[in-house]
């Protein structure tokens, strides 16, 4: 009888103990150990593959006209009148090439709350590693930084494109990720 308490008293301490370091042991998140130099590497790969995907399925760039409103949060992609695309998107910030600077949209007061919520992830993110090109809300760049920017949004944020929008005098640039991407062929264009 000594034996099998003994017995049983080893079990559920070898039990117990391996709970314990289950419970302890965290999953390594792959984000939490890379440079940014993979970082950005590897989110460049991820949106190549996302825009190509887009242009092949939706034919994004394609349209003969886009419109985007803040306050719904949609960038729509029609031609003759009619809407083919409606995608919902987050502004993810601007390349002004005026002042040769990027601005992220968490830090921009003409952008919109609705369209800047999931943008303060990558934010944190960058607070998390010390990267502070993802935390800045502005700092010195160029359009290729402000592609940079937008790739590493879209794999943090796992958004399925993105679209670079031209401010009216070719100075000032803004990137967009799709969140969700409604093909519609039927509706009727809104006049402005």
């Amino acid at each position: 009888m000594l034996k099998q308490l003994v017995f049983y008293i080893i079990i559920l301490t070898m039990f117990f103990a391996n709970c314990n370091n289950r419970s302890t042991s965290k999953k390594i998140n792959p984000l939490d150990t890379v440079s940014f130099e993979q970082l950005s590497k590897i989110s460049c790969k991820y949106l190549k593959n996302q825009q190509t995907y887009c242009q092949e399925k939706y034919k994004i760039g394609k349209y003969e006209r886009w419109d985007y409103d803040q306050s719904t949060g949609k960038l729509i992609f029609s031609s003759k009148g009619m809407q083919k695309i409606i995608i919902d998107y987050e502004e993810v910030g601007s390349v002004s090439l005026t002042s040769n600077t990027w601005l992220w949209a968490w830090g921009n007061s003409s952008i919109e709350e609705n369209v800047k919520r999931e943008i303060t992830l990558v934010r944190s993110y960058g607070i998390k590693r010390g990267f502070k090109s993802l935390f800045n809300a502005e700092w010195s760049a160029d359009i290729v930084d402000g592609w940079d920017m937008a790739a590493i949004s879209a794999y943090i944020l796992k958004a399925k494109g993105v679209y670079r929008v031209p401010g009216r005098d070719n100075k000032l640039f803004s990137f967009m990720l799709f969140k969700k991407i409604t093909v519609i062929d039927s509706l009727p264009q809104k006049k402005s």
